[in-house]
């Protein structure tokens, strides 16, 4: 038997059940990264503003964030232990790798379009390599609201780069980006918040 996303208690394999666990892992290691790359987002675009508005898009960028994974640490806690089977090793391996992958590229591709001459490029060429890895994750955990971000993340950068340049391409990218992926982390937090706590919380000595 294991509890799913809604709390209902179901009859499951193992691969269901690892699929499950590392379903709520991701919503919660997954949404931490998102909520970082949100805020890298954000950074990246203050550069666009004047003086003043800088200062409240990197102050404003601090607390959400802030808050964001202050409410992610609080809501998951105890309830993301890790998978311990043969499958959920294996879907470990897979997500480490995917995941690796991902980070690589999002390194890799403002490096390629800067030494290009799009230096305005920067920021959705970042966006653009988070949107495969979310689909990635939902082919493999059935998690739908990943597969909608995925899909936009991974074709709305080219479009706005067809149709947009310089400071409105990197404003317009990275704000449309960071508060998708700040959504997406704050939903995967509320799923985990209405879960039932399944590993025991430390007591202090």
């Amino acid at each position: 038997m294991t509890a799913n996303l809604i709390g209902m208690p179901s009859a499951a394999s193992p691969q269901a059940e690892a699929t499950e666990a590392w379903s709520r892992r991701v919503r919660r290691m997954g949404g931490l990264n998102q909520v970082a790359y949100a805020f890298v987002l954000f950074w990246l675009i203050r550069g666009s503003f004047g003086e003043p508005a800088r200062l409240v898009v990197l102050v404003s960028a601090l607390t959400v964030s802030g808050a964001a994974v202050a409410y992610g640490i609080r809501a998951s806690a105890g309830k993301t232990p890790r998978p311990t089977s043969s499958e959920g090793r294996r879907l470990e391996r897979a997500i480490t790798a995917a995941t690796v992958i991902q980070l690589t590229a999002s390194f890799a591709a403002p490096v390629v379009v800067a030494a290009a001459g799009h230096i305005d490029w920067v920021v959705p060429s970042i966006a653009v390599t988070i949107g495969p890895l979310l689909l990635w994750v939902d082919h493999h955990l059935r998690m739908p609201r990943y597969r909608f971000v995925g899909w936009a993340l991974t074709l709305v950068p080219f479009v706005l780069m067809a149709t947009m340049s310089g400071r409105a391409l990197s404003v317009t990218a990275g704000l449309g980006a960071g508060l998708l992926l700040l959504a997406t982390a704050t939903a995967g937090f509320r799923d985990l918040a209405q879960l039932p706590v399944t590993t025991p919380r430390r007591k202090d000595s």
